[in-house]
């Protein structure tokens, strides 16, 4: 017998055995972490505005309405979204309420008038007032608002009040702003305004020192293309003569400017 074949099946029993044996654990390749989704910013909300609404009746003790108040006041959706929102809703919310406490007030005398109306006979007209607003100008950034007050508060008087006021505001802020916060030099720009005041004014008698001396600061709004400045009834001209507003456009002050001024959204 050839001395080679034990060795060669001996070879042949070990590859055999080799194979039959059980596979050792394969190599694995670990699974990718999944990535976080990227945060997104949200969209800001839309800025839309409602009212605030302070109407209410007063009447007598015979159940007479004595006073009616109807006060509408701005106020904006969803305004706990932005804390400027917040402040310009709480602005007005505070005007509002003190509206509405001194007409209260008013409801007294008014309730006293109608019952001495009532003892001599004669007709009784109850009081009333109202308050609105609109929007004069907007951009992503400001707010300028112009509000109506009227009044028919006294029996018998010669004409009703019908006063006019105005607010402006940084809408990123929540702040109003004062006539000052529109310009690099305060100074500067109200002489000028006031120059061209008193040029519009001329030809209806108005001298510049009457428009500086009658000026109010707080009484200005904005609109697309101008300020507009704006005096009582009863300050510059007999109240007949009603409320008085003035346009003085942009581009006469651009230079003076500290507001950035864009198309109204």
């Amino acid at each position: 017998m050839d001395r080679r074949t034990p060795l060669l099946s001996a070879l042949l029993l070990a590859l055999a055995l080799s194979a039959c044996a059980a596979p050792g654990p394969a190599e694995t390749t670990p699974a990718p972490t999944p990535e976080a989704p990227a945060e997104t910013t949200p969209a800001p909300a839309e800025l839309v505005w409602t009212d605030q609404d302070f109407s209410q009746d007063f009447t007598a003790e015979d159940g007479t309405v004595v006073m009616s108040v109807d006060y509408l006041f701005p106020d904006i959706q969803n305004y706990d979204q932005d804390p400027a929102w917040s402040a310009i809703h709480d602005y007005y919310a505070t005007e509002g309420a003190a509206y509405l406490e001194n007409a209260q007030e008013l409801a007294v005398y008014a309730s006293g008038d109608y019952q001495v109306s009532k003892t001599l006979g004669e007709e009784f007209l109850p009081y009333g007032e109202a308050h609105s607003y609109r929007v004069a100008y907007q951009t992503d950034t400001l707010a300028s608002l112009v509000r109506s007050y009227y009044a028919n508060s006294v029996t018998g008087a010669a004409h009703p009040a019908n006063y006019q006021f105005s607010e402006t505001f940084d809408l990123t802020t929540g702040e109003r702003l004062a006539l000052d916060d529109c310009f690099t030099d305060a100074g500067a720009a109200r002489s000028r305004i006031l120059d061209t005041l008193a040029e519009a004014g001329q030809g209806a008698g108005f001298t510049r020192e009457a428009l500086e001396e009658q000026f109010n600061d707080a009484y200005f709004y904005l609109t697309e293309d101008h300020f507009v400045f704006y005096y009582q009834p009863d300050t510059l001209a007999p109240y007949a003569a009603g409320l008085l507003e003035f346009s003085v456009p942009y581009d006469g002050l651009r230079d003076l400017l500290a507001l950035e001024l864009e198309s109204p959204t």
